[in-house]
């Protein structure tokens, strides 16, 4: 229902007992597979390696990347007058907001329903969905899909000035085949070039 929707969204992963360890704010896709975009693809490397660690850890999406728990019950009580789905279509994608009510478990009715109307504990609910919506995680695309690799040679095995290594003489490395991987905006890319530049003039 959601396939098409490009939105600024906060991921944050969670340790099974609570503590962030890690947090990306980015453009995020939702598609017709999944979800997808700088932000998925920025965290999707943290996930899987404390997936393959834990596997209770959690993932979760803050649909108001600028506005915490706190601030939006607070922004809740504040605009009491308006229902909550006036109060989300004026901040999220008319189907988004839709979506986030129905996962809530409100009815009709009760998305309806001015906020000071609303109990307490329905209040809670919808601002645990807007702001730390949790992902059932079903897998990944795979390797076909990968846009980097992580892992690699370790670069304390080179000389990073000619790319050489320092167990084998005349072996070059360049590019993902070593241990550097980088976020989405470029970084994979420029390390590719600027480690083959190197290591081909070198050799």
């Amino acid at each position: 229902e959601l396939k098409g929707i490009t939105i600024q969204a906060k991921l944050d992963l969670w340790t099974p007992t609570g503590k962030r360890v890690e947090s990306f704010t980015n453009s995020m896709l939702c598609t017709h597979f999944g979800l997808s975009g700088p932000a998925v693809l920025d965290m999707s490397r943290y996930y899987l390696d404390a997936v393959g660690v834990d596997p209770e850890v959690k993932l979760t999406i803050n649909w108001l990347p600028n506005t915490d728990h706190d601030a939006f019950a607070a922004q809740l009580k504040q605009e009491h007058k308006r229902s909550v789905l006036q109060i989300l279509r004026g901040q999220l994608p008319d189907r988004l907001a839709k979506t986030l009510v129905e996962q809530a478990g409100l009815s009709k009715e009760q998305a309806n329903l001015a906020t000071n109307q609303m109990p307490k504990s329905i209040r809670q609910r919808i601002v645990q969905m807007v702001t730390r919506f949790e992902v059932q995680v079903a897998g990944d695309r795979g390797f076909d899909y990968a846009e980097v690799t992580a892992g690699g040679v370790p670069l304390r095995e080179l000389r990073l000035s000619s790319m050489s290594s320092r167990t084998m003489p005349n072996l070059h490395f360049c590019g993902e085949i070593l241990n550097v991987d980088g976020r989405i905006g470029g970084f994979n890319f420029q390390w590719a070039w600027a480690s083959g530049y190197i290591a081909g003039n070198s050799a």
